[in-house]
């Protein structure tokens, strides 16, 4: 028997036995498609958002996105207090804890409640520094004030309901979230359409009008939220002092968890922003065109997003009920998954990459410029799948948080943002140039993100981490069963 021939029945037998695992299927469907589905509400906002101020004009739509490069560090702390809260809700509902589920949401809130303060007043006080940070344009700078001083209002609110969200998908109940989600995007599109372009009787307010849109969705998902998460079955319900009675020792063990994530988030975050101070260089066109295809870029990824999402809670479940083999090989199955979808939407990004841009009321220029980069972005794509499924849902539900903001900080900063000074800046070079350059970060990234993967150092029970006791099998079964 030839050597092809013998390898061949191994081959299949892999593939049969990854597809051979209803539970692990079966639980990844339950969790990941509500996910999916309200990441794809909120980029799809995002989208129509874009679209529509696109269709006022391109400085409108440049500022907009200045704006909201403001938030985008906001939403990157809040993804690191909300995640960092979720690899211990996750591991503690599948150990049964509820009393250590309450105590890490009352540390969340109190962790959010401080972040949205602070960025709300930020944007009160000093609108126009903010904005001629990543706008250099009068026009445009105007604009962004005008949404900036508007939208900082729904800060607080939409922290808080981030934490509730992923608190919410933590215990198993990813439906509820995504469908308070519907509402709030239904919600914003209406006003939108009303304000922006003066519908209904009311005045033509143009980014103002997006912004007090955006307001008005994020007060009321916040507020749908609390209603559903304090509602008499729900488990994250318990008496006011309950989420507040850790001492100094819990707080200190549960923060060795979160704040590398807050750090690995706030270094991407930063990191990312400054792509955009370094695009801006380059001229209004492509501060367009890259804000237009980051909100694209965006929809592609909330596959994965949800996915990721998903493997954080599978895997840290099953970490916390004391099956750590099982977690081990949910992570491979990760991977692959990450791969296929990577492979798949990577080719559709590039194939769609010249219809999308003439969506937009944009320069010749920036349609050029745009097409130009999601192709770039459709190339890269199988990379930026594998590492972001791994590190935010296989690295972060085992409590490799230390790892993944090591690896994260380190390419971003020491590759992706001197690479995108040196092509803005220094060679002057096209702005899809310039992304092209950036993108050698996402490779190199990938090679570490996979030893990392193969080597198993990734798994950290989160019970010891916070001085938890674990649980008796009896309780993680009970934990594991309830609503």
């Amino acid at each position: 028997m030839s050597r092809k021939s013998a390898e061949a029945p191994s081959l299949r037998g892999r593939a049969a036995a990854f597809f051979r695992d209803p539970a692990f299927f079966r639980t990844l469907f339950v969790l990941a498609l509500p996910i999916v589905l309200q990441n794809l509400l909120v980029s799809s906002l995002n989208m129509i958002d874009t679209l529509m101020i696109g269709r006022v004009g391109e400085a409108e739509v440049a500022a907009v996105g200045a704006a909201n490069q403001f938030f985008f560090l906001l939403q990157m702390a809040m993804n690191g207090i909300a995640s960092g809260c979720s690899v211990f809700i996750s591991q503690f509902w599948g150990g049964g804890n509820r009393e250590g589920i309450r105590r890490v949401l009352g540390i969340g809130l109190v962790s959010m409640a401080a972040v949205g303060a602070v960025f709300t007043v930020l944007g009160l006080l000093l609108p126009l520094p903010i904005i001629r940070m990543f706008a250099h344009e009068e026009a445009v700078q105007g604009f962004g004030r005008d949404y900036l001083t508007i939208v900082c209002f729904s800060y607080l609110p939409t922290a808080v309901s981030f934490l509730l969200a992923n608190a919410q998908r933590s215990i198993g109940n990813a439906l509820s979230p995504m469908l308070i989600s519907l509402g709030a995007v239904a919600t914003n599109t209406f006003f939108n359409y009303l304000l922006i372009f003066g519908k209904g009787g009311f005045p033509v307010l143009g980014v103002k009008g997006a912004a007090i849109a955006t307001l008005i969705a994020r007060l009321a998902e916040c507020a749908l939220l609390l209603l559903f998460s304090l509602r008499r079955r729900c488990p994250l319900r318990g008496r006011w002092r309950d989420y507040f009675r850790f001492d100094a020792a819990f707080f200190r063990k549960t923060y060795a968890t979160i704040l590398p994530i807050v750090l690995n988030e706030g270094c991407w975050g930063l990191g990312s922003v400054l792509y955009t101070v370094a695009y801006g260089l380059i001229g209004t066109y492509a501060l367009a065109a890259t804000n237009i295809t980051s909100t694209v870029q965006n929809l592609f990824m909330v596959l994965c997003l949800g996915t990721a999402s998903a493997s954080l809670v599978m895997i840290g479940n099953r970490i916390g009920m004391g099956e750590p083999e099982t977690a081990r090989r949910y992570a491979h199955k990760f991977a692959v998954i990450a791969a296929a979808l990577g492979l798949v939407l990577g080719a559709a990004l590039f194939v769609c990459a010249p219809l999308i841009p003439s969506l937009f009321e944009i320069s010749p220029e920036a349609v050029r410029a745009a097409t130009a980069i999601l192709r770039i972005f459709g190339v890269v794509f199988i990379a930026r799948m594998v590492n972001t499924l791994t590190i935010i849902g296989v690295f972060r539900g085992g409590g490799d948080a230390n790892y993944a903001l090591k690896l994260e900080a380190g390419t971003m900063w020491l590759l992706g943002v001197p690479l995108a000074f040196l092509g803005a800046g220094a060679l002057r070079w096209p702005v899809e140039w310039v992304v092209l350059l950036v993108s050698i970060e996402e490779v190199v990234k990938c090679l570490f993100v996979l030893g990392r993967l193969k080597s198993g150092k990734w798994l950290h029970p989160m019970q010891a981490a916070s001085g938890e006791e674990a649980p008796s099998p009896e309780a993680a079964a009970a934990g594991t069963a309830e609503e």
